[in-house]
């Protein structure tokens, strides 16, 4: 990877599906993506086959309404109630570039972000 962070749709877009891309041929455990919008940072954790979330309640109902627009994307349920209860894990078996439409989406659905945000991919 030659660039680590992006901050408009197209550009995170592409930053997270290269980012996926080297997690996949690193065979890593996971790649972590970032936005420094918050106070504490957002982050959602990728790894192949599953995505992890941190929300609050409210965030927990954006996520479910978004995973309507993202059929392929369904709640793990056996790894969500194993959980902490603001944990909530989402199985996906995706290419790269619906990974990266679905995390630059939930950044600004779930976590109401505006179209600006900047993302950091902080570990692959």
């Amino acid at each position: 990877m030659t660039r680590f962070d992006a901050e408009t749709p197209e550009k995170r877009r592409a930053l997270v599906a290269e980012a996926v891309l080297a997690h996949r041929k690193r065979d890593s455990e996971r790649t972590v993506f970032e936005t420094d919008s918050t106070d504490p940072p957002t982050r959602i954790v990728f790894g192949d086959g599953q995505v992890e979330f941190a929300v609050d309640d409210e965030e927990r109902e954006r996520l479910t309404d978004l995973l309507g627009e993202f059929p392929v994307f369904k709640v793990a349920q056996p790894e969500t109630r194993k959980a902490p209860e603001e944990t909530v894990y989402v199985s996906a078996i995706t290419d790269p570039k619906h990974a990266a439409d679905f995390v630059d989406t939930a950044f600004r659905t779930v976590y109401d972000l505006t179209d600006d945000f900047r993302v950091w991919v902080v570990e692959v």
